[in-house]
């Protein structure tokens, strides 16, 4: 969905705000030091399920991660330049988000066009997911244009981002403070290539 610019506006405001409140420590706790992506892949060799997932209790249509073409993933592993899919799963009644990564001259919905961390200390209090993803929208938009080399008004691709869920952003073991940029074409149908330099 297109962002007007008051919208926009608003979201910078919103956003700052929640920086400011995200930011501000409750305890002295001594920091710990993990590895989100090792973390989360232990999660994935094991079965778990991702914090994103939802239990449902419609065990029909279950299907197997392998049946997704692709090179599997966990959601952290996803960096800059990757050309990817997602794809919406039932596993052992689970409903789980697959995160399958292409070379980007194959078809493909979605790219990684920029990463940021957020900034606040840890431990913090979660601002919520839409403040969350107002913030991430805001950093994201400000720099489309340098990676797609048209301005966002007048692109054809749209921008969504992955952004920490509570779990990730408070817990000391899986903490992740990754927010992820992707762009994705305005009818829906896949790219080829990069969208790098692309104008599109």
């Amino acid at each position: 969905m297109r962002l007007p610019a008051t919208l926009r506006t608003a979201v910078l405001i919103t956003a700052t705000v929640s920086l400011i409140a995200a930011g501000c420590s409750e305890d002295d706790e001594p920091e710990t030091t993990s590895d989100p992506a090792e973390f989360a892949a232990q999660e994935l060799e094991s079965g778990a399920s991702d914090s994103t997932t939802t239990t449902t209790t419609e065990p029909d249509g279950d299907t197997s991660p392998t049946d997704i073409p692709g090179a599997i993933l966990n959601r952290f592993q996803l960096g800059l330049g990757d050309c990817f899919e997602q794809t919406e799963q039932v596993v052992d009644g689970v409903r789980d988000m697959i995160f399958s990564t292409f070379p980007c001259d194959e078809p493909h919905h979605f790219e990684v066009y920029d990463t940021f961390t957020h900034p606040a200390e840890h431990p913090s209090v979660y601002p919520g997911e839409s403040v969350m993803r107002d913030y991430a929208i805001q950093l994201c938009y400000r720099t489309f244009p340098d990676w797609v080399g048209q301005e966002y008004e007048l692109s054809e691709l749209e921008i969504d981002v992955l952004v920490p869920t509570r779990a990730n952003f408070e817990e000391a073991a899986s903490r992740y403070r990754g927010i992820l940029c992707w762009v994705e074409r305005l009818d829906g149908e896949p790219m080829v290539g990069s969208s790098r330099g692309s104008g599109w």
